[in-house]
């Protein structure tokens, strides 16, 4: 079955400058969304400051990624893209012990990463990023370099653990 990681329904549009992605929290069953004006509800933060076109998708609560077993699939709450330009996103609020957000937020992106590399050539893209952003540990006390690197080597995309995005 071939997965629409483009469903219009699921996707905006925005030029603006500085916005925020945004999640409710569980058990919210709605899609990630974009924000341009309640910055207290950002997760990730996207500075955009030449003002280029970016279109925001929905993927977690919005398109549907189902396991053989017919059950829902994990997956990455968006995705970004701009000028032949990927950028897959993973948003956490919670406060969790040591790394373990990172890890969930890993997995999640490898899980969403392979599905659309199944259904879509990853190498149209000039550039293939993916952010675990978490609001509440914006900042990290040690380097993730190792994972980071395992992350593009499996994947083929680079991997940022960080609230803000940047574009270009």
């Amino acid at each position: 079955m071939v997965i629409n990681f483009f469903a219009e329904q699921c996707q905006s549009q925005t030029n603006q400058i500085k916005f925020g992605i945004c999640d409710d929290p569980s058990p919210s069953k709605h899609p990630a969304y974009i924000d341009k004006e309640n910055s207290h509800k950002w997760i990730a933060i996207v500075e955009n400051n030449q003002g280029i076109a970016v279109v925001f998708t929905a993927i977690d609560n919005c398109i549907e990624i189902l396991r053989p077993d017919g059950k829902m699939s994990s997956r990455c709450d968006c995705m970004l893209t701009y000028d032949s330009k990927i950028i897959f996103v993973e948003l956490k609020e919670r406060n969790y012990k040591n790394s373990e957000w990172i890890e969930d937020g890993d997995r999640q992106l490898r899980k969403t990463i392979e599905v659309f590399k199944h259904n879509y050539d990853l190498t149209d893209y000039k550039s293939k990023k993916a952010y675990i952003a978490n609001r509440k540990k914006p900042h990290f006390q040690y380097s993730h370099k190792e994972r980071m690197q395992k992350f593009r080597n499996d994947t083929g995309v680079r991997l940022s653990i960080e609230n803000i995005i940047r574009i270009p």
